[in-house]
Parts: structure tokens; C-alpha cells; sequence
């Protein structure tokens, strides 16, 4: 029998408006004309880069949050001092520019850091929040560093709870293309082997540990808009391509094979460099299966990395679960 509890909490998530969170690389030339064309679909947008304030005033207009995106690494982080000074430019940027918040996006720190970073977190969050600014946090799945419940992180994720607004769990670098064959980066699990950046089991996994630590209406479930080219031809090299299809050859476009477990569409080409070429794409049919997933896990605000390469099918296939 289910529990009233569960029941409820079911029916909560099925209620829950459905929120698309994109990052947006802001480079010379852009624009809300940019935004303009999908608007509709949008409520928020974490941007990297150096954005005007007349930039984030037109989001605001059109009602789409705007986060600034930053990074960093332990040495941003490991002394009081640092901390203290790097708060305030948050603090300060966001009351310029009329930022709604900030979007960390640090990634693979030392777990060594981890008190430093706990303290880091704790004092974002309470400057942010006095003036009524958010905070975000960007988080990876990688199972190698989650295989039981006593591996450390750079974060804890307690601590990312009672801290963070939100929680943005990038379902992608799966694979990281680039990393293969790299010596610096052969101990990362990321960077063996050749695949997707993304795959429907994995996604699901990853959603499934964030939820154990997170509650489903902090989670954003980040989404791939780029594919996973390989050549393959000798030593293997990857590289991340930010669009759905591969080059076409000869004016001909490869032919597809939809991989029906990881619900991925994968080309097989030879490429004009010489290689044998494995492509794996993030397009709109496995962005279908991904959005399928989130509902069925009762996650209602999902994302892409980036807003700029999400084409139209796949705007278009966002579109219509929004309205489901």
C-alpha cells in the first residue's frame, strides 16, 4: 500500500510548473535577440561571461532570471581571507549588474577541501541571501567517486542542501571526449574508454543519488546539447562538438543507428581527415527520452548545457513537455 506521505508527494511533483534553465555564454555579438525566439520556454538563464547590464535588464523584462556563472579552484577558496573577498565581488557584481544570483560551477577539487569549501558555501549563502540574492550550484556524477557512502567530496552535499537555492546536476561528460588518450587525465573514469556524453541509464543514476541528497524542487536536471565525436582510426582522439548531427560528407549526411538501451542516435563515417569517425549526438529524440525521464522521476526544471547550441528540434521538443 502507499503511504499518504508518498502519494502526496507524488501528486506535489505532477503539480510543480515545469522550469528550463539553460546556461547562456555571453561572447561579442550577443544579444536578447539571441533569447528573443524561445523566450516563452525560458525562466532562467546562467550566464558566462561579461554581459551589460542592459543585457540582464531585457531578460528581466521578458521575466527570465538571469545567474552569473563562475568558477574557480582550490586556490580561490583555501583561506578565510579569500573567501571573504571573493563573497563580497559576488555580492557586489550582483548588485551592479542586478544579477539574480550566483551559479558556481567548480569542478573536480581536491576532497581535501572539503572543510574549506563547507566554509565557503556557508558564507555565500548567508551574504547572497541578506540581499535577497540566490545561490547555485552546478554538481557531476561520477561513479567512481560515489561507490559508497563514505567517499569524500569537494562538496558535501548536506551542506550543498542547506546552502543552495539551487542544484544543477550535469547529466553530460558522461564521456569526456577531449580527456581521451590524455596522461594527465588516464586516473579520471570520464576519460577511459569512448561513448556518449550522455545516456539515459546514466542520467537516470545520477538524478537518482542527487535525490537522495537533494530535494526534487532544488534539482535541475542539466541536459547535453553537444555530441561526442571520435576518430578512431589508429590512436584514438575525441573532441566535444556543439552541434546534433555530423558534418556532412560530400554533401551527404550520414546515416544514423538509434542505440535503443542508451537511447542515443550514433553515426559511423568517414571523416575528411582520413578517419573512421564515431559520432554520438545529443539531439532531439534523445532529449525526448531524457525529458520522458525527468518526468518520470518528478523532476520540473530541467537545463542544457549550452543555450547556444540547443537547436530547434530540440527547443521544439521542450516546448511540448512543457505542456504535458
Amino acid at each position: 500500500m502507499t503511504s499518504v506521505s508518498c502519494k502526496q508527494e507524488a501528486l506535489a511533483s505532477t503539480t510543480l510548473e515545469k522550469k528550463v534553465f539553460p546556461w547562456y555564454v555571453y561572447i561579442d555579438g550577443s544579444s536578447f535577440k539571441d533569447i528573443e525566439p524561445v523566450k516563452e520556454i525560458i525562466s532562467s538563464i546562467s550566464v558566462f561571461g561579461n554581459p551589460p547590464k542592459s543585457f540582464i535588464d531585457e531578460c528581466h523584462q521578458n521575466h527570465i532570471e538571469v545567474y552569473q556563472a563562475v568558477g574557480g579552484n582550490e586556490e580561490t577558496i583555501d583561506t578565510p581571507q579569500k573567501r571573504k573577498a571573493l563573497v563580497e565581488k559576488y555580492v557586489s557584481d550582483c548588485n551592479a549588474n542586478g544579477y539574480d544570483g550566483i551559479d558556481l560551477d567548480l569542478e573536480h577539487l581536491r576532497p581535501d577541501i572539503q572543510d574549506a569549501y563547507t566554509e565557503f558555501l556557508k558564507l555565500a549563502s548567508k551574504e547572497l541571501h541578506a540581499v535577497g540574492k540566490k545561490l547555485s550550484h552546478c554538481v557531476s556524477f561520477y561513479p567512481a567517486l560515489y561507490q559508497d557512502n563514505e567517499t569524500k567530496m569537494f562538496h558535501d552535499p548536506a551542506v550543498l542542501n542547506a546552502t543552495c537555492d539551487l542544484v544543477r546536476v550535469m547529466c553530460y561528460d558522461m564521456y569526456f571526449a577531449p580527456g581521451i588518450n590524455k596522461p594527465e587525465l588516464k586516473h579520471r573514469d570520464d576519460c577511459m574508454g569512448i561513448g556518449p556524453t550522455s545516456n539515459y541509464p546514466w542520467t537516470k543514476e545520477a538524478m537518482l543519488f542527487w535525490m537522495k541528497h537533494i530535494p526534487s524542487d532544488k534539482l535541475v536536471m542539466a541536459l547535453p546539447a553537444y555530441a561526442n565525436d571520435y576518430a578512431v582510426t589508429g590512436d584514438i582522439k575525441g573532441r566535444q562538438v556543439y552541434q546534433s548531427v555530423p558534418d556532412s560528407i560530400n554533401g551527404i549526411l550520414p546515416s544514423s543507428t538509434w542505440l535503443c538501451y542508451e537511447k542515443v542516435n550514433m553515426y559511423l563515417y568517414d571523416g575528411t581527415d582520413g578517419n573512421r569517425h564515431m559520432f554520438y549526438a545529443s539531439d532531439a529524440r534523445s532529449t525526448e527520452a531524457l525529458l520522458e525521464l525527468a518526468d518520470e522521476l518528478g523532476i520540473s526544471q530541467i537545463g542544457f548545457w549550452h543555450f547556444n547550441s540547443v537547436d530547434p528540434q530540440m527547443w521544439d521538443t521542450t516546448a511540448k513537455w512543457k505542456k504535458k
